[in-house]
């Protein structure tokens, strides 16, 4: 009787696919008007603005100033000063109060890129539908000091969603 040793060979293979989805974000309105606010002080929205991810995959969003001033002459910053304002805004499922915007919901300086928070400083990862997969955007504005000029002013803000 012969015995035979069978051998055997495995081999594996890695199959490797990058989804590509698509990110949209969008605004139910593109615009929030404070009115007239007295300079010196500060002010936070009565209604808020929904971020709605109507993408594809889930993401995180950041926040900037594109347009600190239009016309031109007031500066965005994180203290008020002559002709300087700080902006926020963080997301919440009600009004938050004015105490309630900490510093990382400030916007800063003009063009600097900073993570969209709620009042507790933690990023929401927003899903493509369903329960989360919005957020109501709250601002609050703290005016200038003293202003050189008491010309309306419009600042414009951008959220960016970025995929997980």
């Amino acid at each position: 009787m012969h015995r035979y040793a069978h051998a055997a060979a495995v081999t594996d293979a890695t199959i490797t696919v990058t989804p590509v989805a698509d990110v949209t974000l969008t605004l139910n309105t593109t615009y929030y008007d404070f009115g007239a606010v007295d300079v010196n002080s500060s002010t936070s929205s009565l209604s808020a603005l929904r971020l709605t991810n109507s993408g594809q995959v889930y993401i995180t969003v950041s926040k900037q100033i594109v347009t600190q001033s239009n016309p031109v002459g007031w500066t965005a910053g994180t203290s008020a000063g002559l002709d300087t304002y700080v902006l926020y805004c963080a997301t919440s499922t009600a009004q938050p109060s004015l105490a309630s915007f900490g510093a990382s919901t400030q916007f800063g300086a003009q063009a600097n890129v900073t993570a969209l928070t709620g009042p507790a400083g933690t990023s929401p990862v927003m899903p493509t539908q369903g329960t989360g997969s919005f957020e109501d955007l709250w601002f609050r504005l703290d005016m200038p000091t003293n202003v050189s000029s008491s010309v309306s002013r419009s600042i414009t803000v951008r959220f960016t969603g970025t995929s997980q």
